[in-house]
């Protein structure tokens, strides 16, 4: 079936009343807007589909005010939207709530029932989930700093969770590739998240993010988690976009220069797999849940050439960690 059969059938589902169908035409018409016309659209089929009783609608709208992709970004109404999700016996949202609330969810416990969901929402600290850690300064040229307990571990694992299924081979970006290929320079697995993979607590890694950054959420690509096994790797490259190919250039003219990258490790039980800064003569390693933060350009915001690294393979174990490029003009939602 061709992408417009698929709108067109779900058009005609949603149409018939079909709550499902119309939260993932309303999902897909402001994930993928034509107009302004067709966010207020999908605005209102998600409401309907709230009001028929579709949990998975009542997310998104909780997505739309957390990430504040329509309007201004806010977490009260947000975690009142995530929590009706959750009452309405979405599980994703239900699951959200109790790691956002720091409760345990498993079978039988406290966390795990539709009817846990406003107690949840009631324990959640939104000023403390937003507060960031002091910062280190690791180095000045380039700038690198670096947060120890950025985040929660329970945070770790839910990255960790949903990026597993659906990892793929990394892919390099060239002036000649620039949809990505395969690399022997690159080894590792991947995975990309879009606006419709977003959910409450990747929207808070990308908040604090913003925050130790200072720049605003739409600056942001699409978050990545990287996976390495023994042995494979990232060798040394740029993260900045290089004005003199054609397409880094033609980039750069839509979105802006990528300024800074911020690397999360998901986990610690592994050996080696540092991240490598050979120009200095450097290579840092975070505990748990720590980030590093690094610009791509100098004080000029030119790119900067002793930001080259690479991510070492580990001799033991496997590594995982969340990627953010954060670019200097706004992204598409």
């Amino acid at each position: 079936m061709s992408a417009n059969e698929e709108l067109e059938r779900l058009k005609a589902a949603a149409s018939s009343g079909d709550h499902e169908a119309m939260t993932a035409l309303g999902k897909r018409l402001i994930a993928t807007p034509t107009s302004a016309k067709s966010v207020d659209e999908g605005q209102l089929l998600l409401k309907q589909a709230m009001d028929a009783g579709n949990g998975e609608a009542a997310e998104f709208v909780a997505v739309i005010f957390a990430s504040g992709m329509i309007g201004e970004q806010n977490w009260r109404q947000a975690l009142d939207y995530l929590s009706l999700s959750a009452s309405l016996g979405w599980s994703p949202a239900l699951r959200q709530l109790s790691i956002l609330a720091d409760a345990p969810f498993e079978n039988g416990t406290w966390g795990s029932d539709p009817s846990d969901a406003k107690a949840l929402r009631d324990r959640i600290d939104v000023e403390g989930l937003l507060r960031i850690p002091e910062k280190q300064n690791l180095c000045e040229a380039p700038r690198i700093r670096k947060f120890d307990d950025f985040l929660p571990e329970r945070f770790c694992d839910w990255m960790i969770d949903l990026a597993r299924p659906k990892l793929a081979r990394a892919r390099t970006y060239d002036d000649t590739a620039v949809e990505g290929k395969e690399s022997d320079a690159r080894t590792n697995s991947s995975v990309s998240f879009n606006l419709l993979d977003l959910d409450l607590i990747l929207l808070l890694i990308q908040t604090r993010i913003s925050k130790i950054a200072m720049v605003p959420m739409f600056t942001m690509e699409n978050s990545m988690v990287m996976h390495y096994n023994v042995g494979e790797q990232f060798r040394p490259h740029y993260d900045y976009l290089d004005p003199s190919k054609a397409a880094h250039a033609a980039d750069m003219r839509k979105f802006g220069q990528r300024l800074a990258t911020c690397l999360i490790y998901l986990n610690e039980d592994f050996e080696g797999a540092e991240t490598s800064f050979p120009e200095i003569n450097q290579k840092f390693r975070c505990d748990r849940g720590g980030a590093l933060l690094f610009a791509n350009v100098d004080l000029e915001g030119q790119p900067d050439p002793q930001t080259l690294h690479a991510g070492l393979p580990p001799t033991r174990g496997e590594k995982w960690l969340f990627s953010q490029w954060i670019r200097s003009g706004p992204l598409p939602q």
